[in-house]
């Protein structure tokens, strides 16, 4: 992801990074100072994000597509769950 970044930069003259954790963090909780970006539900987690129990314990053991689940307060899909966030630090 590192090297797509600095080819990606180099070919489009920006800047492309991996974030930070905490800016990471920043954009997955859309704003929100609680747990999730939804609230402090976790019962509510499968609205928003792939993870055990509606993703791997099904057998779907697989990144799915992004959209499918409920938006952030930014607008931002898949900030729970779903796959693994790579990030700089």
């Amino acid at each position: 992801a590192v090297e797509y970044a600095k080819k990606l930069s180099e070919k489009d003259g920006r800047d492309y990074r991996l974030p930070t954790e905490a800016e990471w963090e920043y954009a997955c909780r859309g704003g929100s100072k609680s747990a999730y970006s939804f609230g402090n539900d976790a019962g509510e987690l499968k609205d928003h994000g792939w993870f055990d129990v509606n993703a791997r314990d099904v057998g779907e053991k697989y990144a799915h597509r992004v959209g499918l689940k409920r938006a952030n307060g930014f607008g931002l899909y898949d900030m729970h769950g779903n796959v693994f966030e790579w990030c700089s630090d």
